[in-house]
């Protein structure tokens, strides 16, 4: 690739461009997000193939019963029946087999009988002094017709003295049968950082070799080349309120500090549109011109929200063929008039808790939004979006959500996962839930993030866990923070990264650290072939080459992609020769080139070394001068 001295910008492609490329580096290097071992964990649980039921015990007044058709793993597989509560199963005690501190992931197989699907949840039962709590393990929808697999992940946080750790699988509805298989329980590798920090490498980074060559294609050998990163490919964002855009701080730390926006609020139905009239976008323009005008990409959030409460309420009162037309009308509206800004869009956010729509229209309706907005923007990326998922276990859920959209012949172009910590996580666990994610094949962006914590420096090292473990997963393409200053943050001061007063606090100082780690300035000199080579993080680049009285500048975006990038970067300057007084071009000035220099003596030529159109006794003096080996 050859680069023309310019001063144009050269924008980065549409994300929707490269979903490609990032999906073949997916399958390249998932295997190294899982850590690169084939080998399986030791696995905590008795019998966890269901072969003989030892170690099971049953819950509830169940009915448990050995079955060797249509098995996962080993002979067998338990069938759960007689439940005569959701909470019916079957489990096994972990009591003194799970390590405080330590965490695990979790999979088990299941189907159910006598019903098409039910809800199915893998459940860990903590009994202490405290009294008794309950976590979920794992979480989503069985079927009759065949298998699912549900997966999860977690630390055992152990703050009393336990007296039961009961793991066992729940969910389905009285008088439905609950067949299970192949479950598993084993303990993830905290020491997890330095295999992530090789795999940020192997997929964040690419060597590059810049070759500085004069308009005729002569190397330019012993000029300075700096290079400095601008943006990065991944996309590190940040939610924008409109409520303090007008405090200049606010907005100097955005664009200083983030590639990406999106709105908090102002691009909600709810607040767009409160009353059945004309819509009033005047707070989702302010931010909008405000990104467009500071560089700034933008996701979009959310066309309609699947949540009653966040729904207009004159939406609310609507049934049938009105509602319908109303989605419609939202949706024609919006998505157009930001087809220019937004390159993705939530399109009915949080749809594995709430169903207000397809309760009202049917299921249907969910596919029916999605080819909607592709309708309207064929360049925007769709999105699922929901909670809970690495910051909880709904990871099996949210891949079920996809694989109904696209069964119903729509299409899902990626998956947002948002990251509210209540406590900071470990970042083992979130490694292992974003793998879960994952296996549905599609771009992964954590669209939300923050992490309750008052302690600002346990706060620092939370972000920097979840980040290093969303930045050396090849699946994830972005993460963007729920707001960064105490004074306009949704939770407060305990999860912002700029306190009240405009400090940067230990928070804000490690993202910076981050950003910074994560991006590459590097300034060489050419070699004599007027080569210099770097390996450089994916993204934006200006290349500035230092040449005798000015610089020249270039714009380069580095993509992923196999090998060096290689770049030639062409000035306008004259060749030079290397060696002016090595006239017989052997590399040396020695007798020879006197011989040649005499030949022309008292006239012009080649030996006219000072541009006197006179060879004479000062050209001599400049050869002698240079006597020797050309440097």
């Amino acid at each position: 690739m050859d680069l023309e001295e310019s001063g144009e910008k050269t924008s980065f492609d549409r994300y929707r461009r490269s979903m490609a490329r990032s999906l073949v580096l997916f399958i390249v290097v998932i295997a190294s997000a899982a850590g690169g071992s084939t080998a399986r964990a030791q696995e905590l649980l008795v019998d966890a193939d269901f072969d003989r039921l030892v170690g099971w015990t049953s819950i509830g007044p169940v009915a448990t019963t050995l079955e060797v058709q249509d098995v996962v793993q080993g002979c067998c597989r338990v069938r759960i029946s007689n439940r005569q509560q959701p909470w019916h199963g079957v489990g096994q005690e972990l009591l003194g087999r799970l390590v405080p501190g330590r965490s695990y992931r979790v999979r088990l197989w299941a189907r159910v009988a006598n019903a098409a699907t039910a809800e199915v949840k893998v459940t860990l039962r903590r009994i202490d002094d405290a009294g008794t709590d309950f976590s979920t393990l794992a979480y989503g929808t069985a079927r009759e017709d065949g298998w699912t697999r549900f997966d999860g992940a977690f630390t055992h946080r152990q703050t009393g003295d336990p007296s039961s750790l009961r793991f066992y699988v729940e969910g389905p509805a009285a008088g439905i049968d609950l067949i299970v298989d192949d479950a598993s329980v084993t303990e993830l590798d905290s020491d997890w950082r330095a295999a992530a920090d090789a795999r940020i490498d192997a997929i964040r980074r690419r060597d590059v070799r810049l070759e500085v060559q004069d308009a005729d294609g002569c190397p330019l050998s012993d000029v300075t080349v700096r290079a400095t990163q601008l943006r990065s490919r991944f996309g590190f964002g940040t939610a924008i309120s409109h409520i303090p855009m007008g405090d200049e701080r606010y907005r100097d730390f955005i664009v200083d500090n983030f590639d990406w926006a999106v709105m908090e609020n102002a691009a909600k139905w709810r607040q767009n549109q409160r009353n059945p009239g004309p819509p009033d976008y005047a707070d989702a323009d302010l931010i909008a011109e405000f990104c467009r005008a500071n560089g700034l990409r933008q996701r979009g959030h959310c066309i309609v929200w699947a949540n009653e409460d966040r729904t207009p309420d004159w939406v609310t009162d609507l049934t049938g063929e009105a509602l319908r037309a109303a989605i419609e009308a939202r949706f024609n509206d919006v998505v157009a008039r930001y087809a220019e800004d937004f390159e993705h869009w939530d399109v009915n956010n949080e749809m594995i808790s709430n169903s207000f729509f397809a309760d009202r229209l049917g299921e249907d309706v969910r596919p029916w939004m999605f080819g909607l907005a592709k309708a309207i923007d064929p360049d925007v990326v769709t999105m699922v979006n929901d909670y809970s998922i690495i910051s909880d276990n709904r990871q099996t859920a949210i891949r079920q959500q996809v694989e109904a959209i696209e069964a119903a012949g729509a299409v899902v172009d990626a998956i947002g996962v948002q990251g509210h910590f209540g406590a900071p996580p470990s970042g083992e666990v979130v490694l292992a839930r974003l793998d879960n994610v994952a296996v549905a094949g599609k771009p992964i962006w954590i669209t939300e993030f923050h992490v309750t914590e008052p302690d600002p420096v346990l706060r620092a090292q939370a972000l920097e866990d979840v980040y290093r473990a969303a930045f050396s997963h090849p699946s994830v393409e972005g993460i963007l923070m729920w707001g960064f200053w105490a004074g306009a943050h949704f939770v407060g001061a305990d999860a912002a990264l700029v306190d009240l007063d405009w400090t940067v606090n230990a928070t804000g100082r490690r993202y910076l650290d981050l950003r910074d780690t994560w991006r590459t300035s590097v300034a060489l000199d050419t070699d004599p072939e007027g080569v210099v080579a770097f390996r450089g993080y994916h993204g934006e680049y200006r290349v500035d080459v230092s040449l005798p009285g000015r610089v020249a500048t270039y714009e380069l975006t580095l993509e992923p992609g196999p090998g060096a990038e290689e770049v030639v970067l062409r000035v306008d300057a004259a060749c030079e020769a290397p060696c002016p007084a090595d006239l017989d071009g052997d590399r040396v000035v020695s007798g020879s080139d006197i011989g040649l220099m005499l030949a022309d003596w008292g006239g012009a030529g080649a030996g006219d070394l000072d541009g006197d159109d006179d060879v004479d006794g000062a050209d001599l003096g400049v050869l002698l001068a240079s006597w020797g080996p050309c440097l």
